[in-house]
């Protein structure tokens, strides 16, 4: 039973691939609200949703045939032209008008209307937050003082590098010697007479 009373237009305008996975997109066009959304689906999804619609007892167009003996979803060719039979059969699907007011039909399309808002919601969610990051990145930016480049001093002379190696043996010999006569004058042992004695014994002899 066919009407031409038809509120949404559904059509499959393209596929994506992701490795072994191919999902169709079923694009979806309210004509009275001339609102539309979209949403993604497996082969295999579509074939169950045609499989539900079987119980209704009807007359449906016929759905694209999987094939056992050869893959698909490694065809682009196959897959392109398996796109277009699921855009055919939606465009005769929607003439039927039992189909249509069926709750499995009407269910399809809310559950693809919802995925359809979260899909939107969480892309304007990301959008929103990339935007916050971005304005306080740019609000930091002017309370960061940048950092100067490092000066680079001038290179010192191999002249005056050997000259400082040169000197460097000279004054530790000089700071030994130093040590050596502060040791000395400060020995307890005297030389009197020709005889070693005490720096204390000799102190004590003046004092008497």
């Amino acid at each position: 039973m066919q009407d031409n009373e038809i509120d949404i237009l559904i059509q499959v305008p393209e596929f994506k691939k992701n490795e072994d996975q191919v999902q169709y997109r079923v694009h979806f066009l309210n004509k009275k609200s001339n609102t539309e959304f979209e949403n993604n689906y497996r082969y295999s999804e579509l074939k169950r949703f045609h499989e539900t619609l079987e119980t209704l007892k009807t007359e449906l167009p016929t759905f694209p045939k999987s094939y056992w003996w050869k893959s698909v979803n490694s065809n682009f060719q196959l897959i392109e032209q398996r796109r277009q039979l699921l855009d055919s059969y939606f465009q005769n699907l929607i003439q039927i008008k039992l189909v249509r007011e069926s709750l499995i039909y009407k269910n399809f399309i809310l559950v693809a209307l919802k995925e359809n808002d979260k899909k939107v919601q969480k892309e304007n969610k990301t959008k929103r937050s990339e935007n916050q990051i971005r304005k306080k990145t740019q609000q930091l930016g002017q309370f960061i003082t940048p950092i100067p480049n490092p000066v680079n001093l001038p290179p010192t002379p191999e002249d005056k590098r050997s000259q400082s190696m040169q000197h460097t043996p000279k004054t530790c010999q000089q700071r030994n010697e130093r040590k050596k006569s502060s040791k000395q004058q400060q020995s307890p042992i005297l030389n009197y007479g020709g005889s070693k004695i005490f720096r204390g014994v000799l102190s004590n002899a003046a004092k008497q």
